[in-house]
């Protein structure tokens, strides 16, 4: 290896904004564009004592000894090329460390500086955290925080910021073909050529979303489904019958060890036509409430009764009447008395101010919870906003009506605005020892924070939500904050701190019997230890689940089974194992009609045919997936299916096939940025160029490579064979051999004499010989 020497310095990239298409239309402009930059930009970075060094194709790689020194000399060159024609720049600014091995410029920092640039608006410049908090102190300058680019391959979260000062332009987000991470917690796969969308991500969000409350014996936690109340007046009141349900609902959810259905999976269900045997089987409870509400003039007539369906019979039931203005006083009635009949212990105090509050502050936030809870558009989000501004403005102490104005703002993504409600109703629940709805604000704070990328602030706020949970001692509540923390270290790579978590949280739902739920979070940790390597717990955990599918006829659970342990007999190169159960996942997928997961299904399994050499089955189960692909009107996933299949085609020899696979991906990047996608598309055409004897663009084909992420094996390998060069072909075999070092002896052996690999290593022992 040659000597490296490495350097503490405040890394700048740039970029020239439509120099690949300026290169294809007029390739003398473009090397005389090069040259003009070459000679305005030298004088500038010499004047801010910066170091020139390295062009790679129209992009520059500077560095510099400070930060400040840095963003002045982006801005002195910004400010100098801005009415040059053609030379419009993007510039990224990050600090850390250069590593110089030989001739070249490498390390972790250098590649995060790439992978700013992108973020910056044509003209403007782009900078990390590290570099923006040197800017914090000095009033010259503002900026403003864009999100947590995707970092692939590089171990650090970095967040990216634009400088909003100096006449620079702002980056729209819109406009930026760069990544930001992912909110929640999902995960990506990258296969050979093109991305296919893995399920492992998906996984995580969608088990919670088929939930199903456990069932409860008399030795275990009650759980109840609570139905919305039904109207018995003009449709114009539903909003009362709707409000007070959901508030009950979330009443009785906080306050004591029981477990129950949530609005949602009941609306889901035609539950007015349904007996309570019916219901507690489908939603899996013991108990039913039910109840009616009747408003005449300023007057209401409620009735509810609970039924308990392990003793077939009504083991509550109570009429009121009651006044307009005491209709929050009635709801909380409501909830001290099924609780009560539960025999529940009570841990958290239900929330008491809003029997107290403005009645018309009160009606105000019912038809605020209805219109948003039944919203179809933005309008309906727009009107929701109003009457909760309504409420508060009424009673400023109607905290629910603030926090859920909040929400309001959370979900249309306007996450700066959702703050400016939450952090207000954060000092107003501490003012009044609300324990907890400061709790609530804490990890409504949180979530913000986490959704912005801002990960450590929002772990932060997690765990003081999570110390409140523990100290009003309702286990059962806290694991929404134990999952929540288990996702923010998951998303940080931080595995095995994610593993403590979720595993605290599979405890609570053992102890509260709530097998569902258990089996939901030992889903996720199976997706956990799959992104470690380690595999055999990875299928431990799948396989338990799966067995519970079965049991429970849940097919759905029974499909996300199967492919996870297909992707873990992947992950050990495993093909027959991989691929039967794959295939498996395929079916169930089909019979549920899950168009997303099939296109994976199919994709994943076109991927391992084509390991097994198997290239006319690789290619139909591609174009299986890009049909379901294009029923979903999926246009990226298209096109890299395109790209790929274009990939397939030439190595089957179908040129002309490739090729006009290959042209339908070009249509698409037309209209989209993706170097990637336009690397590899023209990587795979000029290799087709080559084998038909005709000239192919190789300076085009590196200045794209330099836009790429990830190389993997496979694509040094193709690059290897389409240059000739002998880098290429040593950085796959090396590549190689790390990815084949943790199998057995003997998967080791079998997997490298696999076609494509035995190639590869044939081809590097011919270079050696």
């Amino acid at each position: 290896m040659p000597d490296q020497t490495r350097k503490l310095a405040a890394i700048v990239f740039t970029d020239i904004v439509g120099y690949t298409k300026l290169a294809a239309e007029n390739e003398p402009a473009a090397l005389s564009l090069l040259e003009e930059q070459r000679e305005i930009l030298k004088p500038i970075v010499e004047e801010y004592s910066g170091n020139w060094l390295k062009e790679m194709g129209d992009g520059l790689l500077l560095t510099f000894n400070t930060n400040l020194e840095a963003v002045n000399c982006a801005i002195a060159i910004q400010n100098a090329v801005k009415d040059i024609d053609n030379l419009n720049l993007r510039i990224g600014i990050h600090n850390g460390e250069v590593v110089f091995q030989g001739n070249d410029v490498v390390g972790d920092d250098v590649n995060i500086t790439a992978r700013v640039e992108p973020f910056a608006a044509p003209g403007g410049i782009a900078i990390s955290d590290r570099v923006n908090a040197s800017l914090e102190r000095d009033p010259e300058f503002s900026t403003k925080l864009l999100g947590t680019p995707d970092l692939k391959g590089v171990g650090q979260e970095v967040k990216v910021y634009c400088i909003t000062s100096h006449d620079l332009p702002e980056t729209d987000l819109s406009q930026v073909s760069a990544k930001l991470e992912p909110e929640g917690f999902q995960w990506n796969v990258k296969n050979s050529i093109g991305v296919a969308a893995s399920v492992l991500g998906l996984l995580f969000l969608i088990n919670f979303m088929f939930l199903r409350i456990g069932y409860a014996d008399k030795d275990e936690t009650p759980s109840i489904a609570i139905l919305p109340f039904e109207n018995k007046g003009p449709e114009t009141d539903e909003f009362y019958a709707y409000g007070i349900s959901s508030d009950l609902i979330a009443d009785v959810t906080s306050a004591g060890l029981i477990r129950v259905a949530g609005l949602n999976d009941i609306e889901k269900l035609e539950y007015n036509k349904m007996s309570y045997d019916d219901l507690s089987d489908e939603l899996f409870v013991r108990y039913v409430a039910k109840g009616t509400l009747w408003k005449m003039d300023s007057v209401f007539q409620l009735s509810m009764e609970i039924y308990d369906t392990k003793e077939s019979k009504v083991v509550y039931t109570k009429r009121w009447q009651t006044d307009w203005k005491d209709l929050a006083t009635i709801k909380d009635d409501l909830s001290d008395n099924i609780l009560e009949t539960l025999e529940i212990q009570i841990l958290e105090d239900s929330e008491t101010h809003v029997a107290e509050s403005n009645p018309e502050a009160y009606e105000y936030y019912l038809r605020g919870k209805h219109k948003f809870g039944k919203r179809k558009n933005l309008d309906d989000i727009e009107i929701a906003r109003g009457l909760f501004r309504k409420a508060i403005e009424l009673d400023e102490h109607l905290l629910e009506a603030q926090l859920d104005l909040g929400v309001t703002y959370q979900k249309t993504g306007d996450y700066d605005q959702a703050m400016d409600i939450y952090k207000p109703v954060l000092e107003i629940a501490k003012l009044n020892n609300n324990q907890p709805k400061v709790a609530h604000a804490l990890n409504s704070i949180g979530i913000i924070h986490s959704l912005k990328g801002e990960n450590d602030t929002a772990l932060d706020y997690f765990l003081q939500a999570l110390e409140i949970k523990t100290e009003l001692g309702n286990e059962f509540s806290s694991h929404s904050n134990l999952n929540n923390i288990g996702i923010i270290y998951a998303k940080r790579g931080d595995y095995d701190q994610a593993l403590d978590y979720f595993n605290r949280t599979v405890k609570i739902h053992q102890e509260q019997n709530n097998k569902p739920m258990e089996m939901a979070m030992l889903g996720n940790i199976g997706v956990l230890y799959e992104r470690k390597g380690e595999y055999d717990q990875a299928m431990e955990h799948a396989k338990t689940v799966l067995d519970y599918a079965k049991e429970t006829d849940n097919i759905v659970r029974a499909s996300i089974s199967y492919l996870n342990i297909a992707h873990s007999h992947n992950g050990q190169f495993e093909n027959d194992l991989a691929l039967d159960n794959y295939k498996t996942a395929l079916e169930l997928f089909l019979e549920l009609g899950d168009k997303d997961r099939t296109s994976i299904s199919q994709s994943h399994i076109s991927q391992i045919y084509f390991r097994m050499g198997e290239i006319e089955l690789a290619i139909d189960y591609k174009e299986r997936a890009l049909q379901v692909q294009k029923e979903m009107n999926d246009t990226e996933s298209v096109a890299w299916s395109f790209v790929r299949l274009g990939f397939l085609n030439r190595l089957s020899g179908n040129f002309e096939i490739a090729i006009d696979h290959l042209t339908q991906a070009f249509e698409f990047l037309e209209e989209n940025e993706d170097h990637e996608m336009e690397f590899y598309s023209n990587l795979i055409l000029n290799r087709i160029k080559k084998e038909k004897g005709e000239p192919f663009d190789r300076v085009k084909l590196l200045d794209l490579l330099a836009d790429v992420d990830e190389i993997e094996y496979l694509t040094n390998f193709r690059l290897y064979e389409l240059l000739g060069n002998k880098s290429y072909i040593e950085t796959a075999h090396t590549q190689l051999l790390d990815k084949v070092d943790v199998l057995n002896h003997d998967l080791k052996e079998k997997f490298l004499n696999y076609p494509i690999p035995k190639q590869i290593v044939e081809a590097w022992e011919k270079v050696q010989s």
